[in-house]
């Protein structure tokens, strides 16, 4: 019985295909791509975060020497100051610039100073704030995008309302619903502000006619 060759063979009986092992690199590249983005991630976050917590820290402190010196305005918006050794204007932090810091959900873990500034702005809106101060407040704020100037606006109207300035009350519990058309829980506010001062200004209407 006569021998094949290896000539005679059909080629691809002849030649025996080798596959190259992956490499270890070559098979998790994926999963190094991935680890490689999250601890990117990480530390761009962290690094932002330190940051905001720095700032934030700075901004409590000015807001609360300017609470502290019953400057209620100042400590709520926070102000500039002009240096005459740096030759340039330095900012001073307030409680509302604290809050819009962390103001996006997605900011977290969260500093137990804001929730302290939180508690200051509603303390400074509700007990502190005078007229003289919550009409500075307006007028400076008028055509800005201020997340605040609806609520100050309102508590304008309860302390002109409080002083016995009714007719400037009534327009200002009257105007928010044309002011502040996507706030409805403002609106609602001023409804119930108006609804209570009308009613007042219906008793004593009786007893004076009684």
């Amino acid at each position: 019985m006569a021998q094949t060759s290896l000539a005679q063979q059909p080629l691809a009986e002849a030649i025996v295909e080798v596959k190259p092992a992956q490499s270890w690199l070559r098979r998790y590249r994926w999963v190094l791509l991935f680890a490689g983005l999250i601890t990117v991630f990480i530390g761009t976050y962290g690094l932002a975060w330190w940051n905001a917590y720095r700032l934030t820290e700075d901004y409590l402190d000015d807001a609360d020497s300017s609470f502290e010196a019953r400057n209620y305005l100042d400590a709520l918006t926070g102000y500039e100051k002009y240096d005459t050794e740096e030759k340039k204007y330095v900012e001073y932090g307030g409680y509302m610039q604290v809050q819009r810091i962390w103001e996006n959900n997605y900011s977290y873990p969260v500093p137990d100073g804001v929730q302290r500034a939180k508690d200051r702005i509603h303390e400074i809106v509700y007990e502190r704030l005078t007229i003289e101060d919550a009409e500075q407040f307006v007028q400076e704020n008028i055509g800005r995008t201020n997340p605040y100037l609806g609520m100050i606006y309102l508590r304008l109207g309860e302390l002109y309302e409080a002083d016995g300035q009714l007719r400037d009350a009534e327009d200002i519990y009257e105007s928010i619903p044309d002011l502040f058309p996507n706030d409805k829980a403002l609106q609602a506010r001023a409804a119930d502000d108006l609804a209570k001062y009308r009613r007042n200004i219906l008793k004593n209407e009786t007893f004076v006619g009684a």
